[in-house]
């Protein structure tokens, strides 16, 4: 008896679905049903994200123009690592503190991801978090990604200023949006994805 041919890995599995930076869309075969299914739940996405709404709450705080202006500046110099930005920040005048944390899971089905950022205060009646590298944190590999995603992603400031009650909204905004890219794609939301994950990078914030 002839056995059937395997799946190929990059169409993904079933039992075991996982997402891989960087994967590129699969060349499906006409009797492909995994990749059929995908095919079809990417028709059914929704077709106007609401970049609008998401341009409002990246909007930067009063009394912060001049904080946005010198961190782009600074992001040219020396990158986006939150301890240098914070140094320069510092010799520049500002009440600059870098934040940073480590991973570890925080609660079933959830977890809290490494990450480091700066916090600023003086610039407006509440402390800023500032995050020179935050459209990162939410790309994700074009196999996962529909065009609505890409919009809305678009839309997301690649520097990032704002108390920690307007940076929560944001974010549980766009964890929305992935969540909706992953379900159309027929993809498994992994769990460092999910909302709470996300929103544990900045979760130091909080208490400020």
């Amino acid at each position: 008896m002839t056995r059937a041919a395997p799946l190929p890995l990059s169409c993904g599995s079933l039992l075991f679905p996982v997402e891989i930076p960087g994967l590129e869309d699969p060349s499906c075969s006409q009797g492909n049903v995994a990749c059929s299914l995908v095919s079809r739940s990417r028709s059914r996405t929704p077709t106007a994200p609401p970049t609008a709404a998401l341009t409002t709450q990246c909007e930067v705080p009063p009394g912060c123009s001049q904080l946005l202006a010198d961190v782009h500046a600074l992001k040219r110099q020396c990158g986006a690592g939150a301890d240098e930005l914070a140094r320069r920040l510092r010799a520049a005048g500002y009440q600059a503190t870098c934040h940073a944390q480590d991973a570890s899971r925080s609660a079933p089905g959830a977890m809290r991801l490494a990450h480091s950022f700066v916090v600023v205060k003086g610039c407006g009646p509440d402390p800023v978090v500032v995050d020179a590298g935050f459209r990162d944190n939410f790309s994700i590999g074009t196999a996962y990604a529909t065009a609505r995603y890409l919009q809305v992603l678009e839309a997301v400031p690649e520097v990032m200023i704002a108390p920690h009650a307007q940076l929560q909204e944001l974010v549980t905004a766009i964890c929305h949006e992935m969540k909706i890219s992953f379900e159309a794609t027929g993809s498994f939301l992994p769990p460092w994805r999910i909302t709470g994950s996300v929103l544990s990078r900045w979760a130091a914030a909080r208490a400020l």
